[in-house]
């Protein structure tokens, strides 16, 4: 009989997930992992650990079989979840607009959620500037020149977008 099921994983690219079952009977027990039905080889203890996980493992059901003199029984699956590193689909476009008047830049990425975004200005934080875009303030003459880039960033990982130029007329 299964006690504790294996409980499904998320990780990042590169790292392992480990799988844990447990269960009662009549000794001794024997545990036999599966990866989508298919038998692991050496995968017969009451856990396993993946190799490092790459995108191609994402959505991989992990169900382990439980055998004794009596019987056998199997587990649920646990499905494993490969988070996906950010990716920009859409640059930020350079922008021309007359002093007075605002500038927005707009970014748009995947990756797995959830994605956090962080724009800067000349390589600077910009306080509060975490959406896919930014309107700036009012422009003068003195922010010509200027150069907008975004941080998207999840678990996995993060990317920095081009600078997109601001020019003021």
């Amino acid at each position: 009989m299964i006690t504790t099921q294996p409980l499904n994983k998320t990780v990042n690219p590169g790292e392992t997930a480990k799988f844990t079952v447990k269960a009662s009977g009549t000794a001794p027990l024997t545990y036999q992992w599966m990866k989508n039905g298919v038998v692991i080889p050496g995968a017969t203890a009451t856990s396993y650990t993946t190799p490092p996980a790459t995108a191609a493992d994402t959505g991989s059901l992990f169900s382990v079989t439980v055998t004794n003199l009596a019987g056998s029984v199997t587990s649920n699956s646990a499905k494993l979840t490969v988070r996906t590193p950010p990716a920009i689909i859409s640059q930020p476009a350079n922008q021309t607009v007359k002093a007075g008047r605002t500038a927005k830049f707009s970014v748009s990425a995947t990756g797995s959620a959830p994605l956090g975004y962080q724009w800067m200005k000349n390589g600077l934080t910009i306080t509060g500037a975490t959406k896919a875009s930014y309107t700036t303030p009012k422009t003068v003459a003195g922010g010509n020149g200027a150069l907008f880039s975004v941080l998207v960033s999840n678990p996995a990982g993060s990317v920095t977008s081009n600078s997109a130029l601001l020019t003021v007329k």
